[in-house]
């Protein structure tokens, strides 16, 4: 039974909608508990929890009705032959669709004696990534870099639209994408973006406070090796399966292919 993920930094399997809901409340919760450890008396950090619409669906299977069926007659208590009246197949079939409520949670740094906002460290969740919550998370995100609040942004998923303009102009060609955005004082901002690999270990993030306190420190490594054996990921995951999609860059299905007997998506 494994007791830390055979990656060396982001697990891609803890991606799949299995996990990853699970995985994002577990990061929430432990990095704050990994920055109260570093920031206070002065500061405090604290999850954030919102709530989201989101349509899900529920599976289904088809049922095949036979047009014509043969049964054999039942007698009534009177002695008439009576038949079983045959029930017509639904002409349409289609999937049911249910309103859930999504819990986004992110982590707000605040000024203990005055809970002023200092940081905040978003971690984005499929719904960030498409449709309506990434239009609503680009206008967030943009108000944050408006504000004097130090931004912190993890996008460990590889699948949807990444919000941020200066990630996507030009586009990177990576996995994952980390970024830290300072504020600026009247100063146009400069997001620091650190792309990340899927067979590369987390580098160790600065978390900005206010000056002229040092930055705190999010060791995301440390992180995940706490979260990975605590959620059971050990026994719970296949790596014999393919890697959940979108399928993998073409240079990362090579060292997969060498690194471990794992299979590659297909499709």
């Amino acid at each position: 039974m494994r007791t830390q993920s055979p990656f060396p930094g982001m697990d891609p399997y803890l991606e799949d909608r299995e996990f990853f809901p699970g995985f994002h409340y577990a990061l929430g919760e432990e990095i704050r508990r990994h920055l109260n450890e570093q920031i206070g008396p002065k500061y405090y950090a604290d999850v954030q929890v919102s709530t989201e619409s989101q349509d899900i669906f529920i599976g289904y299977t088809y049922q095949i009705y036979p047009d014509v069926g043969v049964y054999e007659p039942a007698l009534s208590i009177r002695g008439a032959i009576k038949v079983a009246a045959l029930a017509s197949a639904a002409p349409i079939q289609r999937r049911v669709v249910l309103e859930q409520e999504l819990r986004l949670r992110s982590v707000r740094v605040y000024v203990t004696e005055t809970s002023e906002l200092v940081t905040a460290i978003e971690i984005l969740s499929p719904y960030n990534k498409r449709g309506e919550g990434l239009e609503a998370y680009r206008k967030k995100r943009n108000e944050i870099f408006k504000s004097q609040t130090h931004f912190v942004e993890l996008d460990l998923l590889r699948g949807g639209t990444r919000p941020g303009l200066e990630i996507n102009e030009p586009p990177l060609d990576t996995d994952y994408v980390l970024v830290v955005s300072r504020a600026g004082n009247g100063i146009a901002r400069i997001s620091e973006i650190w792309p990340l690999a899927l067979n590369e270990p987390f580098p160790v993030l600065p978390v900005p406070l206010r000056e002229p306190d040092p930055d705190a420190t999010l060791n995301l490594n440390e992180i995940s090796q706490f979260i990975y054996p605590r959620a059971g990921y050990g026994w719970r995951i296949d790596y014999t399966r393919p890697v959940p999609p979108p399928e993998l860059r073409p240079a990362m299905k090579e060292w997969m292919q060498t690194q471990f007997s794992i299979e590659e998506p297909h499709g």
